[in-house]
């Protein structure tokens, strides 16, 4: 071990895990990493005292073959020797799962410091060559060691049978569909078919442990982590012991936004929001017309863009049936789904209606989802995907309703203040911090993201002021059926804002999941 030394709240928590499985919560900065190297420290000299004791005792059995007949002596000997299809204990590894690329050699590095130097650590995540020597503990991230099991089968060094401990730094991922998630049940079915009893001794590591809301949600979610875990004991030094210990708060200077904007008038209120009953809500409040005025706007252009469509299908009856809405879907992505497949199945006029009609039903979306809130992130979607753009054949009513809401727009009829006070204070904040500036901005859907860094790219204040914005979303995910993210845009996006070619991000809470 080296010389580095625990501090007390440390070393309590690695004494209480003992041999359970154990999910320990501790704040960002109080030394997790540390935690969960002696935790794999102590375990790898559980690991070698077995070894030690298998050994006296073959040597023990040898000699006792050794006095016995020639012809009884080669069969006892087979079997001391018959499971050596099994790894010895000293051939046993431990597992150290990191979320994200970057912390494969930072969390490496530290339990090297902290195990020293007789015991090897190897590091693997996507691009590196597979390992190709015998090591103590692997550092990796779970899609990464998940493709090592895949192409790796007839190495013994990737089974379950050979790793006696897992970490899951950030452990709350288990609960979302996410590789953690994936190896959480490849080990709890392992053990439950194996038959030796073997378990692995897992260790779980997290400052939040949960995305839910509420006392009854998080109670849920934690009991669930617990079970897919086989967890049963959950550690949190108290705020008194990590002070006590020589633990100082982070302070690093963030700075959060206040809210000083009004939400638009006539929308439902926060305590009265069921976001199970989203669609159910804002259709009965269409038929009652008691949506916001923008709302209105919004859902009669995608009625007339609807009509428009059934118009061009022709006089004929049968034509005439041939469109149905898919407004009464209770997903309301499944709107937008279905004039993307229709703008692949026709060409000409209807396909450039339905092409129109995915931009205005995302705009729909985008009013659903928000409650009626995001006025200016609605219209900024469709400038940015032409959607006020009017062919010359379009029938009177629909161009009306198109020239009513970009009224809205260049009139100023639209809830804005949200926005302008956005990039005042980013504009504000880098001219105070200079090259220094770094903001995150958290966004609850993929599309509002998506569309404010567009935005905040293309206004002419925030280019002015070296503002330079990306956006992320979960890798292979998509925006708008038309728009997808590719694997490598979040965590390039990451690279780059940590360089500063890129000083603002947008994102929801997937960022911190940016790469595998």
């Amino acid at each position: 071990m080296s010389n580095l030394h625990l501090r007390p709240y440390q070393k309590a928590v690695v004494d209480a895990i003992g041999n359970q499985n154990a999910i320990v919560k501790m704040p960002t900065g109080s030394g997790k990493t540390f935690v969960a190297a002696e935790f794999i420290r102590r375990d790898l000299m559980i690991r070698n005292q077995i070894a030690k004791s298998r050994r006296q005792q073959q040597d023990t059995d040898s000699a006792t073959v050794a006095t016995a007949s020639t012809a009884s002596s080669s069969e006892n000997w087979s079997q001391v020797s018959s499971n050596s299809s099994q790894p010895t204990s000293e051939e046993m590894t431990a597992l150290f799962l990191v979320p994200t690329c970057n912390l494969v050699s930072q969390q490496a590095n530290t339990v090297r410091a902290w195990i020293g130097n007789g015991y090897e650590v190897t590091e693997y995540r996507g691009g590196m060559t597979s390992p190709t020597k015998r090591f103590d503990v692997l550092v990796s991230t779970p899609q990464s060691f998940l493709t090592l099991q895949q192409i790796e089968a007839d190495k013994k060094w990737f089974n379950w049978s050979n790793i006696f401990a897992c970490v899951f730094d950030e452990v709350h991922h288990v609960l979302k569909d996410h590789p953690y998630r994936i190896i959480a049940m490849l080990i709890k079915g392992w053990e439950s078919q194996n038959d030796n009893n073997s378990k692995v001794h897992i260790l779980g590591l997290s400052a939040s442990l949960t995305y839910a809301v509420g006392h009854r949600a998080v109670e849920v979610s934690l009991s669930n982590l617990c079970h897919d875990l086989g967890v049963t004991k959950m550690i949190s030094p108290t705020e008194e012991e990590l002070l006590a210990g020589g633990y100082v708060p982070q302070d690093d200077s963030i700075e959060t936004m206040q809210k000083p904007w009004d939400v638009p008038k006539g929308v439902i209120p926060e305590s009265d929001r069921k976001q199970h009953l989203i669609h159910e809500m804002f259709m009965t409040r269409v038929e009652n017309r008691t949506t916001t005025h923008f709302a209105s706007r919004i859902y009669a252009v995608v009625r007339e863009i609807e009509r428009e469509i059934k118009s061009q299908c022709g006089n004929v009856s049968k034509s005439e049936s041939s469109f149905k809405s898919p407004l009464g879907q209770i997903k309301l992505t499944s709107w937008e789904d279905f004039a993307h497949k229709m703008t692949k199945k026709h060409v000409g006029a209807l396909s450039v209606l339905y092409q129109l009609l995915e931009i205005w039903y995302v705009a729909l979306r985008m009013v659903c989802q928000s409650w009626e809130e995001e006025e200016q992130l609605v219209i900024q979607w469709l400038v940015i995907n032409d959607g006020f753009h009017k062919e010359g054949w379009f029938g009177p009513k629909l161009e009306a309703s198109l020239n009513l809401v970009h009224r809205l727009y260049s009139n100023g009829g639209i809830q804005s203040e949200k926005l302008v006070s956005l990039k005042q204070h980013l504009i504000d904040k880098r001219k105070r911090k200079g090259v220094s500036f770094r903001c995150i901005i958290f966004v609850k859907q993929r599309i509002s993201a998506y569309v404010l860094s567009q935005h905040l790219n293309n206004d002419g204040g925030c280019m002015r002021h070296g503002l330079r914005t990306g956006y992320v979303a979960a890798r292979n995910s998509r925006i708008t059926p038309s728009i997808k993210v590719t694997p490598g845009e979040a965590s390039n996006c990451v690279v780059g804002f940590r360089s500063g070619e890129i000083n603002v991000i947008v994102a929801t809470s997937v960022i911190e999941e940016a790469s595998y």
